[in-house]
């Protein structure tokens, strides 16, 4: 045994001579091999010392601490192991770079909770999308609206959402949709809807989307209403375009079979509204979740759960076919129990509830409402998520791994890192460059989008057209400056985040951001207004020296860890600057008249109220008016003046 031993042990010399090359085996490199042997060891010791605090956990308070993570269990392996076929090398890759990505998370820190079933989603694959040739069980009028839209192929999120949902036929799962901006989501929960609506005998309101704004609510109401009639459907639209009575007329009359709301307005008609009800509703489409939860809109959620599964949500057409189903027996029973009331009467009336029992159950399984959960940022938090009480969810999003956000995949990204007061310069250089083409610039709010429509409206060196979108804007005038941009006739559209949510402008070649977004998931929606359905399209980001480190650690959530520099023409600045500083003067002087047509109105109403007829003004209202006041939107306007965080006017 000693020589056996002992050629074994040569023979492993001769192996670590042989990888080394010179065929020797020194001494330093013995001493660093121990040392490296003696790490290892210690951190396998620390390992274990960090994993048994947490298998000494319950299950749930282990994941909140990350011990699970850190250590996976065979089951959540199990989990995250996609499919075996084909793409088995593919797939045990997938597991291990999410493994790492996990282990990563509980090196840095505590990782938030995820739902099971999102942890490993429906990957939309990369395609260039589905013929409607090819598109199973498609209803050939619904095929022949969609072509006379111009629509030929479906994209790759359509034709898995179509996929899943059996094309509208099957209600076993509600679906949660997670895409970039511009992937044709809205099409995709239209198409199924539609689909399954189209052999309805009798209108009813069966379907409901709801959407956080009123712009929004129109753009998807005018998808809809495009498809509809060819299927004999028909489509409202309440978002507040008209008046309450109007809405209400039309939806107590009856015959809509889908209604496109805000919250606002969804829960003013379900409380004021006779006759108006979600009892048949079979369809509820949850469009910009994200937003749509983070948000109260008057507590509208609780309140349209309540409606599905209350009293009034559906069950009263089973309870009153059970009831007169139930009733005959019940007068069968009466008969049966004068003749024999001894012998069968219990045991009937048993059966009798048990019956109707059994139908109310069947009913309300046949009846479930399917929801469409839509987000291009869709949120992880279990506890909103919850809020939705959804069902069997199948969880489709761009990655079977990857829950970062993603940007379109034809966006070219660029930054330009000025210093502060040379930002209105560095923007009105860059519109001279992009002249000619359809660019949306954002700021950070709406007092910023007026002022900036001032500064470019008063650039005599810019010779697109520029309008304004924000809320500060009359509707009427807002939709007027949407239509010219959308026409061509502006080439330059400032707004506030406001656009930035599912607003869809063909053709829109670039976006600016003038002011630099706080969070990754504004930043995939402002640059979302271009490169959409695989176009082309230019996000540039105006950047102070002091915000490029949070830039770049934002973007990382994107899965973006480089975007570069935009440099302008050299002079370009220089060329501009005198434009420049005659702009600011004459926003100044814009800015100052509107302080002063706002602050008069309130002050003449008050003045009207408190002056007698034919005489003069007396108290508060004399002392307001030598003194000069404001109210209604002077408060704002007067906020417009000097703002430093958005360099209009130097310092």
């Amino acid at each position: 045994m000693g020589k056996s031993a002992k050629r074994q042990q040569e023979a492993e010399d001769e192996g670590r001579r042989a990888q080394d090359g010179d065929g020797k085996l020194p001494g330093k490199d013995k001493k660093e091999e121990k040392a490296k042997k003696r790490r290892s060891e210690a951190a396998e010791g620390d390992d274990a010392a960090a994993a048994a605090p947490a298998a000494a956990l319950p299950p749930a308070a282990a994941a909140a601490a990350g011990g699970s993570e850190s250590q996976p269990s065979e089951q959540q392996a199990a989990e995250v192991q996609p499919a075996a076929g084909s793409h088995d090398a593919d797939a045990a890759g997938a597991q291990q770079q999410q493994q790492r990505q996990q282990a990563g998370k509980a090196k840095g820190g505590k990782p938030a909770p995820v739902l099971p079933w999102m942890r490993v989603p429906i990957a939309i694959e990369a395609s260039e999308g589905v013929l409607l040739e090819e598109v199973k069980g498609l209803d050939p009028r619904l095929k022949t609206a969609l072509e006379g839209s111009g629509i030929e192929v479906l994209f790759p999120v359509q034709a898995v959402v179509w996929a899943q949902t059996a094309g509208g036929a099957s209600a076993a799962h509600d679906v949660c949709i997670c895409a970039p901006t511009g992937s044709g989501k809205t099409l995709s929960y239209a198409l199924p809807v539609l689909q399954a609506l189209a052999g309805r005998a009798v209108p009813r309101l069966r379907a409901l989307a709801v959407l956080p704004t009123r712009d929004l609510a129109s753009q998807v109401f005018s998808v809809l209403s495009t498809l509809c009639p060819a299927l004999g459907l028909t489509a409202c639209l309440a978002c507040g375009k008209a008046g309450l009575a109007a809405e209400a007329e039309l939806l107590a009359a009856g015959g809509i079979d889908i209604l496109v709301a805000t919250p606002g307005r969804l829960i003013a008609h379900l409380e004021s509204t006779p006759g108006f009800s979600l009892r048949h509703l079979r369809f509820l489409i949850v469009d910009e979740t994200d937003r749509l939860l983070r948000q109260a809109y008057q507590g509208w959620l609780p309140k349209v759960m309540a409606a599905l599964h209350g009293g009034s949500s559906g069950s009263e057409d089973s309870s009153e076919e059970g009831s007169a189903s139930g009733g005959g027996s019940g007068g069968s029973f009466e008969l049966a129990a004068a003749a024999d009331a001894q012998q069968q009467g219990a045991t009937q009336q048993q059966e009798d509830a048990l019956q109707q029992t059994q139908q109310a159950q069947q009913a309300q399984q046949a009846r479930r409402v399917v929801k469409f959960v839509v987000s291009a940022t869709l949120t992880r938090d279990p506890s909103k998520i919850d809020r939705l009480q959804l069902t069997c969810p199948r969880y489709i999003a761009m990655s079977a791994v990857d829950h970062r956000y993603k940007l379109p995949r034809s966006l070219q990204e660029a930054k330009l890192v000025v210093p502060a007061e040379r930002k209105p310069a560095a923007l009105a250089a860059l519109l001279q460059e992009l002249s000619g083409e359809s660019t949306i610039v954002f700021t950070s709010s709406v007092e910023a989008t007026h002022r900036l429509y001032l500064l470019l409206a008063a650039l005599s060196c810019l010779g697109d057209r520029v309008v304004e979108f924000s809320s500060l804007v009359p509707p009427v005038e807002r939709a007027a400056n949407l239509e010219a941009f959308r026409s061509g006739a502006a080439k330059v559209l400032v707004c506030s985040d406001a656009m930035t949510r599912g607003m869809d402008v063909e053709g829109v070649q670039n976006v600016v951001n003038y002011d630099a977004p706080v969070y990754v998931k504004t930043y995939v929606h402002r640059a979302g207004r271009t490169a959409r359905a695989g176009r082309a399209g230019r996000v540039f980001t105006l950047l102070r020296h002091e915000d490029v480190r949070h830039f770049k650690d934002m973007l990382r959530k994107a899965d973006n860890t480089f975007v570069k520099d935009h440099r302008l023409a050299k002079g370009a600045l220089e060329a501009v600057r005198d434009d420049v500083d005659d702009a600011l003067e004459r926003m100044a002087a814009q800015l100052l008249s509107e302080q002063q047509a706002a602050g008069q109105q309130p002050q003449q109403a008050q003045q009207a109220q408190q002056q007698p007829e034919g005489g003069k003004p007396v108290g508060a209202a004399a002392q307001q008016q030598q003194q000069g006041g404001g109210g209604g939107k002077a408060a704002k306007r007067r906020r417009l003046a000097g703002v430093p965080e958005l360099c209009l006017v130097e310092a």
